[in-house]
């Protein structure tokens, strides 16, 4: 795949996710690309290629605080 395609299938993904951009192990097991496959060649970091695709990133989870 190259890199139009790669990022096609980003929001492709996305867009059968309710807009959710998807991880990069998600992404490998949707589409069968390994990260040795994009990296570092087309980007250095999985947010570069998400904005690249137009998609917000995702957030990272907290933990919740010991009180809750």
């Amino acid at each position: 795949m190259n890199k139009a395609e790669i990022l096609i299938a980003m929001r492709r993904i996305a867009a059968a996710n309710n807009g959710q951009a998807p991880g990069s192990q998600r992404f490998a097991t949707e589409t069968g690309l390994r990260k040795a496959d994009w990296y570092p060649k087309l980007w250095v970091r999985w947010g570069d290629a998400v904005a690249e695709a137009g998609l917000r990133p995702n957030s990272l989870s907290v933990a919740p605080s010991t009180e809750e």
